[in-house]
């Protein structure tokens, strides 16, 4: 029986990227390839239950909502159980998925919409070249200072991308004070920025603003 090591399963909505306002049912895999110091989800790398494609839809179920995201850690850890998920259900939901952009599958035309999300010390070019060439594709970039924003110009060109979301990043152990303040400073610096004139938007983490730490929102 195909199993997965899922963190949680909860019902919120998506307070980011291009679905902001969107309600969603996330599905959340323990597990990444990579380990971010500004990871904001570190307790899925060791948190989890054991689940098959059958006791995951049913929890999934009882929401009413019909869009389901897949999330982690790095769900594509386990792309086959997502596929298989995809092709059992797939007249029954919507699939989104977020990912680091590090790993590329071959079913990836099946998500009505992607996010990759690629970090400066583990970029991958030939994976995300493949995710560009997509068209429901959005990438969200994580930014923690001014000097973020001239590595995005840098992988921009890099990629001969024209938009992208970007994103202040809320730091482990900071206050919501010192985050505003930051996403403030960030705000400055990308109105002055050779970003301007591109297809970019900057959205703040209104999930962090909202809820701070709490899990499961």
């Amino acid at each position: 029986m195909m199993q997965a090591r899922i963190c949680e399963i909860f019902y919120s909505l998506q307070l980011e990227g291009a679905m902001l306002g969107y309600p969603a049912v996330f599905v959340r895999f323990s597990g990444c390839n990579l380990n971010c110091d500004f990871c904001d989800t570190k307790y899925a790398f060791n948190e989890y239950k054991n689940m098959s494609l059958s006791e995951v839809e049913e929890i999934v179920c009882t929401y009413s909502c019909k869009r389901i995201i897949f999330t982690g850690g790095e769900p594509l850890l386990y792309a086959n159980f997502i596929k298989s998920f995809i092709y059992k259900y797939n007249k029954k939901y919507s699939y989104f998925l977020e990912t680091n952009g590090t790993i590329w599958v071959d079913f990836a035309s099946l998500f009505e919409h992607i996010v990759v999300s690629p970090k400066f010390d583990h970029l991958d070019y030939e994976v995300l070249k493949k995710y560009k060439a997509l068209k429901n594709v959005e990438f969200k970039i994580l930014v923690e200072n001014a000097q973020s924003l001239k590595n995005i110009e840098k992988l921009f060109k890099s990629l001969q991308m024209t938009s992208a979301t970007i994103q202040p990043i809320f730091l482990p152990n900071e206050s919501m004070n010192e985050f505003i303040k930051r996403t403030a400073d960030i705000i400055e610096a990308f109105k002055k920025s050779n970003l301007v004139n591109s297809n970019v938007r900057l959205i703040i983490q209104n999930h962090k603003v909202i809820y701070e730490r709490t899990r499961g929102v």
